[in-house]
This record gives C-alpha cells, sequence and structure tokens, in this order.
C-alpha cells in the first residue's frame, strides 16, 4: 500500500484557499476504523456545484463545517470507487475489489450530509467511508459499478441521473395534511368551496386572509406580515400584484401555491431561485372547488413531438438535456439549442445532429450574440408560433427566467434546472398559469432510486454515458480542471483521474497529445472506450510503493 494520499482541501472562501500553495495536500494513507471503508477514488467528474462551494467556502448553506481553516473540507461528489479495505465491523458485502457508486445526497437525522459538502468528498485518491455512507438510515449510499463501464463513464452517472430525474420531479397532489394553509381572498372573490381533497387534508393550521366564503374555516388575519412559512397558499381573485407577491413569498420548502380565477393585469415577482431548491410548485384553476387545481394533469417530462428551447443548453449539463429530448424514446419533434458559445454549439451539432434528423427531430443551433433583441425574438417567434412546450432553463439568472417564460405556449411548461439562487426574483404572469395552464418546475439533485435507474438504462445502453465527457486529467491538474470548468473551456464534462498524478488535462479532441496510439481505441462514433482508459491507466496509473 502507498504512504503518501494526495487531496484538494478548501481552507476558506475563493480559489486561492483551494489546495496548499496551489497544489494538493500530501498525508498519510488513512487507516479504517472498526465501522469504516477505505476506498480508492478511481475516478471523479467535475460539477460547477464544486466551483459554488469554493466560491461561498463556509456560507454555503450545505457545508456542515464552519471553519475551514482548522478544519478544511475535501469537495468532490462525482466519484466512484474501489474497495480496498474494511474494519471489523464492516459487513461482509463490502468486500475488497468491490466496484461503488456514491449517491452523494446523504441525510443524517433528517438534514442534508451530502458527501462532498457534510463529509469528506472525493477529491482525493484513498478515503474513509463510514457508517453514514455504507450503512444510511435504512439503505446504503453505495451502488455497485455496473460491469462494462470504464471509470470515467461510471463517474458521469450521477450528473446523467441529475438530468434524468429532471424530468420525474413531483409535487404534491393533495394538500398537505396537519400542514400550514393560507387562503387569500381578493375583493370580488367568487362563491368558491375548498373540496374534497381539502375537507380530506385538514391543516394544524389555517389562516385566511380577506372575505372568505362560509365554507372556509381557519383564523381570520388582516395582514400579510405573518411568521413563518406555509406549505399551500391559495389566492382566489386576488387582482392585486403586491397582495400577490406578498402571500406568495410566504411559501416554504416544497409548497404547493394555487391560484384560482380572476389575477393580476401585470406580471408579479416570482422566486424563480425556490423552483429549483425548494421544489416549489405554482398551478392554476379557473374552477369553483378548489381542490380542482390539485386534481389537473401533470407533464413533468418533454412533450413527445413537441417543441422545446434549451437555453443556454450547450454547457456540459445541457448537452445531456438535449441528447436525452433528441434522441430518447418519446423525444421531441423541434428542437432549439441557444446559447453564446460557438465552439459548444459546433459540438453539439456535430455529434447530436445527424443522430436527430435521422428520428426526424429537427434541431436548430443559435448564438444570439451576434443578433439583435428583436432579431432573436422574431427567430424564437417564427421556429415556435404557438409558443414552446418545454423550455429548459441552463443558465443562473432569474432575469433570463423571466426572458425566456414569456415564451411559453399554453400548457407549457419550463423546467428551472440551473441553480438560481433562492430569493432570485423574475416578472411572472400569473394569468397565464391560470388560463393558459403554464407551469414550473425546478430540480435540485437526485434520489437513490433515481441512481438506481440511471445505472440500469446505462447497463442495458439505453444512452452512452461517455457522450458527456469533454476532458480527462490527473490530480496534479485537478485545480486548472475546475477552472476550465468555470471559464466553460471543455464542450462537456471533465473528469479527473486521482491515481493518475501526472496526466495533463486534455480535451477529448486532443487525445493524440497523451499518445499518439489513443485515437485508435475511441469507437466509430469519437467516444471513449474501456480500451482508451486501460491505456491511460497503464501509461500514467500510480504505481503503489
Amino acid at each position: 500500500m502507498k504512504k503518501i494520499n494526495l487531496s484538494w482541501k478548501l481552507f476558506g472562501q475563493g480559489m486561492e484557499n483551494f489546495g496548499e500553495n496551489g497544489a494538493p495536500s500530501r498525508d498519510a494513507m488513512p487507516v479504517p476504523g472498526d465501522d469504516e471503508i477505505l476506498v480508492r477514488v478511481d475516478a471523479l467528474g467535475l460539477c460547477f456545484s464544486d466551483i459554488k462551494i469554493i466560491r461561498a467556502g463556509a456560507t454555503h448553506p450545505k457545508l456542515w463545517e464552519k471553519d475551514l481553516k482548522t478544519h478544511p473540507l475535501i469537495p468532490g461528489h462525482e466519484a466512484v470507487f474501489t474497495i480496498v479495505g474494511k474494519g471489523k465491523n464492516v459487513p461482509d458485502e463490502f468486500y475488497e475489489g468491490r466496484r461503488c457508486l456514491i449517491q452523494c445526497d446523504i441525510f443524517v437525522g433528517g438534514r442534508s450530509c451530502a458527501y462532498g459538502y457534510g463529509m469528506p468528498g472525493g477529491m482525493t485518491q484513498y478515503s474513509i467511508l463510514d457508517k453514514r455512507v455504507w450503512a444510511g438510515e435504512g439503505r446504503s449510499y453505495l451502488l455497485d459499478w455496473p460491469d462494462g463501464l470504464s471509470a470515467a463513464a461510471a463517474a458521469l452517472i450521477e450528473p446523467w441521473t441529475c438530468v434524468r430525474a429532471s424530468a420525474h420531479i413531483t409535487h404534491r397532489a393533495e394538500p398537505l395534511k396537519d400542514g400550514k394553509r393560507l387562503f387569500v381572498f381578493g375583493n370580488a372573490a367568487k362563491e368558491y368551496v375548498p373540496g374534497d381533497l381539502f375537507e380530506r387534508n385538514p391543516p394544524a393550521v389555517c389562516k385566511i386572509y380577506g372575505t372568505a366564503p362560509a365554507s372556509f374555516q381557519g383564523e381570520a388575519v388582516g395582514s400579510l406580515e405573518l411568521e413563518g412559512e406555509f406549505d399551500d397558499i391559495v389566492c382566489c381573485d386576488v387582482t392585486d400584484p403586491e397582495v400577490c407577491e406578498k402571500a406568495v413569498a410566504l411559501a416554504g420548502q416544497k409548497a404547493v401555491i394555487t391560484f384560482a380565477g380572476a389575477t393580476p393585469c401585470r406580471k408579479c415577482a416570482i422566486d424563480l431561485g425556490a423552483l429549483h431548491y425548494q421544489n416549489r410548485f405554482y398551478q392554476g384553476t379557473m374552477s369553483l372547488d378548489l381542490s380542482d387545481a390539485y386534481r389537473a394533469g401533470r407533464r413533468m417530462s418533454i412533450k413527445p413531438g413537441g417543441t422545446a428551447w434549451f437555453f443556454g443548453g450547450a454547457g456540459a449539463m445541457g448537452q445531456m438535456h438535449v441528447e436525452l429530448a433528441a434522441v430518447s424514446p418519446g423525444h421531441a419533434g423541434k428542437i432549439l439549442v441557444s446559447d453564446l458559445d460557438d465552439a459548444r454549439l459546433e459540438h453539439l451539432q456535430k455529434f447530436l445532429g445527424k443522430r436527430a434528423s435521422e428520428l426526424g427531430v429537427e434541431c436548430r443551433f443559435v448564438n444570439p450574440s451576434g443578433m439583435s433583441a428583436a432579431e432573436f425574438d422574431r427567430l424564437l417567434r417564427e421556429f415556435a408560433p404557438e409558443g414552446f412546450d418545454d423550455i429548459l432553463l441552463l443558465v443562473p439568472s432569474a432575469e433570463c427566467g423571466e426572458t425566456a417564460a414569456s415564451y411559453l405556449g399554453r400548457g407549457g411548461l419550463m423546467n428551472v434546472f440551473a441553480g438560481i439562487p433562492a430569493g432570485d426574483t423574475g416578472a411572472i404572469s400569473i394569468r397565464d398559469i391560470v388560463e393558459n395552464h403554464i407551469r414550473f418546475t425546478g430540480s435540485s439533485g437526485s434520489s437513490t432510486d433515481d441512481m438506481i435507474d440511471t445505472v440500469r438504462a446505462a447497463a442495458e445502453g439505453e444512452f452512452l454515458c461517455v457522450s458527456a465527457l469533454g476532458a480527462i486529467g490527473g490530480m496534479k491538474e485537478l485545480k486548472k480542471g475546475l477552472e476550465k470548468v468555470a471559464s466553460g473551456a471543455f464542450p462537456g464534462k471533465t473528469v479527473i483521474f486521482p491515481n493518475c498524478p501526472d496526466l495533463p488535462l486534455t480535451a477529448m479532441s486532443d487525445l493524440a497529445k497523451i499518445s499518439p496510439d489513443l485515437p485508435a481505441t475511441l469507437d466509430a462514433n469519437g467516444f471513449y472506450t474501456a480500451e482508451t482508459e486501460q491505456k491511460i491507466f497503464a501509461a500514467f496509473g500510480e504505481r503503489e510503493e
């Protein structure tokens, strides 16, 4: 066993506090305790979320440790391992040589303790995993790494899972029983009734603002300056935009906000960041039975044969979304990808355009930076005369979300996939939510069941993990790799091989610079293979001391 373990550690806020003098730390090899597993990190995907952690330091909401100078964090969550040792109390199923992926969204006592956030992550060569990971709270967070997948492919399972899971987001189909409820009635409120779903799910707290029909029971309040958050908020014939905005601002985690009847004439400020991070859902109805809003059909995936716009869609995660929308069963009929990077657009068109065309999918790749606002508006309206059925927002900007939402067609869905900061608002038409049935959803992370399904799909060849691979590199190049991720330098994901410390950071298009033999190992479509990886590991893999 080698004696020195290299790890990249975060000692404070900002890139200047990442690493020791711009290099990984050199520590003694970790030794597993009785309840611990020792793993070798075989590959690690770099994620923009890692950059957010570094930029925020101890102020990041998901970090447990606040004194990073004394207790530095090893970030990194898109990791795959081989078990190389274990303590005496660890079950035999976690045997030496077992290859594993990690479902990084770990919870301890109901609190997020994500791998690479609340506990040390994968930016290291060897790592200790304790009972919180291998046992979990009734279920292990370790999954088998399928035979036939290279380490690079396996490291891309986690981001692929996030992309696939974003099409299966669930929102409550009933008011929350024993939750907190708020009804807001406008001056011209009609004779609404709560309906059966409200009646069979009584709340613990119910407050009513405005004059309510007799069938509503709750505490009357004279102001919306209320303490706490609400699980279900219902606005009935609320035409005053300020009242509407105050009511919506009281929504809590996983809240469902319903608008019924008349709505404000102007757009209202809606927290778009909360769609991504807090899983809020906005719905509307013209029915006097408010339970009907919860019964309405909800489409969370791309509309088959529909028209989709991927706003900022040529980045690493955007490429995955576009690929699934273009070539998976139930694919879209027309796809528009807009991005400000010509090289990324060209790359996406090159590897996807022909495959999509063979399935009858019309794809257009556009850089709006060379157009006036009027020209781009005309292009969008000509491409989708009735509005878009789906808009995937892949730019973390509430302003961009506000712009995109105005192009949704009747029954359209906007998925806020990019991590807009919670609290950032965009002006949204409440009338369109009620009368045109537009919907908004958002996603952040994935579940163990989501990852299990992605592992299955990858193993069965439903999609090719490495189609998203843009660059590879070794442990000493990890910081440089993050800087390239931040600048969008590579048209795809970057994967680091921690135990190939001297492997240069290299774009997939430049593999010949590493070795002239490598391009011949790629498949017919130019994608990375297990043979490619074998040659890289043979040439750059660290020899154990």
